[in-house]
C-alpha cells in the first residue's frame, strides 16, 4: 500500500520504521504521540542499521513515552510520500504490530514527545501520516472490532 504522490525527477531516500497501534481495552481509544509542535503521529520510529523490528519499536517507545511495549501480531507494511521541514521529500516504509503499552520504567528521552490517549475516530482523523489512519484501520479489522 502507498500513499502519497511523488514528483518526477526528485529523488526521495527511503526510510524503514516500525509503528505500534496500541488500543485500550474497550478498543475505543488509540495510544499516540503529540509533538509539542502539534502533529500527532503512532509510537515508533526510524529502523536503524541492523535493528530487528521489534527491537526498534522497543526502543522508540522508551525515547518517546518512557514506557516498555509488549509487541503483538504484524499488521502490515505501507508507505507514505512525504516532504519533511526538516529533511526534505522521502518515503516512510512503515512497519506496523499490534501492541500493548507496558509500564513506565523511565522519562521519555524525547521530551518534545508526548503520550496522549484519543477516541480512535479522533486519532484517525488528527494522524499526521495517512498510512498511520491506514495502519489504525487494519489494526481494528484484526482485532475484531469496526
Amino acid at each position: 500500500m502507498k500513499f502519497g504522490e511523488q514528483t518526477e525527477g526528485i529523488e526521495y531516500p527511503v526510510r524503514k520504521g516500525v509503528y505500534a497501534v496500541i488500543f485500550n481495552e474497550q478498543k475505543d481509544k488509540l495510544a499516540i504521540v503529540q509533538l509539542t509542535r502539534g502533529p500527532v503521529f503512532l509510537p515508533g520510529g526510524g529502523l536503524e542499521e541492523n535493528e530487528f523490528p521489534e527491537e526498534c519499536l522497543k526502543r522508540e517507545m522508551l525515547e518517546e513515552t518512557g514506557h516498555e511495549v509488549v509487541v503483538g501480531p504484524y499488521i502490515g507494511n505501507a508507505q507514505q510520500v512525504y516532504r519533511s521541514s526538516r529533511n526534505g521529500p522521502a518515503i516512510n516504509d512503515g512497519s506496523f504490530y499490534l501492541a500493548a503499552i507496558g509500564d513506565k520504567v523511565q522519562e521519555p528521552i524525547e521530551e518534545d514527545h508526548h503520550l496522549k490517549w484519543l477516541p480512535v475516530r479522533e486519532a484517525k482523523e488528527r494522524l499526521f501520516h495517512e498510512h498511520h489512519r491506514w495502519a489504525v484501520q487494519e489494526g481494528l479489522k484484526s482485532s475484531g472490532s469496526k
